[in-house]
């Protein structure tokens, strides 16, 4: 299972030529975020990585002293990275997942206690000889410890996939379990590598590995780009009519109500007539933006067409569809209430919901909440005209 060192150092390249890419390539040049910077973090620990394995067997049997000294630096870069790179992989899961998780400060040191671990040990054994050694001709050797940061790393993947699992299962989690496929596989080909390095002594393949998952997540997030909203970042039409699809068929298993909810931007036509339409994007950016902050994780928003948006969910009973229209309609009120925008932001809204007893189609769904926005909508003009004394006639 050994490697001619041009070999080695040639497959390692070859995993930073693919990482570079990846990071140059423009991938989410217009996202912001946590979760996007824990995927650039990895990108760049996952070349770290490669580079100094490389450097490590380049620097075999070079028994300068200075070269030596380069050798632990690159020793202990590699192995407290390891189960950096792996934290960074489990804090993206729970963002990808949980967008409004706010972690606390006891959760906080849990997640960095075994890297910082970690980072101790690699740090002390250059003196110690914990984690690896190094002989007096520059060739590496494994520790007594070495286990030790394959095992702090096993933590992180272990919470990673116990955290995918429990949502791809969970009745109410409103997506396609292919929507989670991809949090499964990417640990898999890093594990594997990891199992094969442990058993076969001088087979270092887990960080190639590695770059063959973040390729995975970065396919999928070039795909999750195409059912996006450029403008607004909701999902797109497209992809809701996959949603809706998925949702309608699977209505005969469902435990709870299934709702859609037609939200439309009041007066949008006069806010781009007065303000312009840079100003009409803001407006479409702002309320999307509400919704984000104001919808729980597992609902489906995306921008239908137009100044219309539609939220897909599951609730126990009627009561909850109320409260997460009433937070989105305070959540308007407070942006109102700043001025930050030079009009009123408000939408009228309408929704449907339908239980597993009740035959139901995409149509009549989208149809029966749309029918509902615009009543909305003739009572909000009928109550305006009202109060200014004018009367429809």
């Amino acid at each position: 299972m050994m490697l001619e060192a041009s070999e080695y150092v040639e497959i390692n390249l070859i995993g930073v030529t693919l990482l570079l890419t990846m990071l140059f390539s423009g991938v989410g040049k217009h996202e912001k975020g946590e979760e996007h910077s824990r995927f650039i973090r990895m990108i760049v620990m996952n070349i770290l990585i490669l580079l100094t394995d490389a450097g490590i067997c380049l620097l075999k049997n070079q028994g300068t002293r200075d070269l030596i000294l380069l050798n632990h630096v690159f020793c202990v870069i590699y192995f407290i990275l390891h189960s950096w790179f792996v934290y960074e992989w489990a804090q993206y899961v729970i963002i990808r997942l949980y967008p409004r998780h706010q972690a606390g400060t006891a959760e906080r040191i849990f997640f960095k206690l075994p890297s910082a671990v970690n980072t101790v040990l690699a740090a002390l054994t250059p003196f110690t000889g914990w984690i690896y050694t190094i002989s007096s001709t520059n060739v590496y050797h494994r520790g007594e410890y070495i286990w030790i940061p394959f095992s702090m790393a096993l933590v992180y993947w272990i919470i990673s996939l116990f955290v995918v699992l429990r949502e791809w299962m969970h009745p109410t989690r409103g997506r396609e379990r292919g929507e989670y496929s991809t949090l499964i596989i990417f640990p898999i080909p890093v594990i594997v590598g990891n199992l094969l390095q442990m058993h076969f002594y001088g087979l270092s393949i887990v960080w190639v590995c590695s770059a063959i998952s973040l390729l995975i997540l970065f396919i999928h997030m070039q795909d999750d780009q195409l059912s996006r909203d450029k403008l607004t970042g909701l999902y797109n039409r497209g992809q809701t009519g996959i949603q809706l699809l998925w949702e309608t068929d699977h209505v005969r298993t469902m435990s709870d109500l299934l709702f859609a909810a037609m939200f439309d931007l009041d007066n949008f036509k006069r806010i781009n007539d007065t303000y312009g339409h840079l100003s009409g994007d803001r407006a479409l950016c702002s309320f999307a933006g509400v919704l984000k902050e104001n919808c729980r994780k597992s609902d489906f928003i995306s921008r239908f067409g137009g100044d219309e948006f539609l939220l897909i969910g599951h609730v126990k009973n009627v009561q909850e569809i109320d409260a997460i229209i009433s937070r989105i309609d305070d959540a308007l009120n407070e942006i109102n209430k700043t001025g930050e925008l030079p009009f009123a932001l408000t939408v009228s809204v309408g929704y449907d919901f339908c239980t597993s007893d009740d035959e139901v189609t995409v149509d009549s769904l989208i149809n029966a909440a749309d029918a509902k926005m615009y009543e909305a909508k003739r009572r909000k003009k009928q109550e305006s005209l009202e109060s200014t004394g004018v009367h429809a006639g």
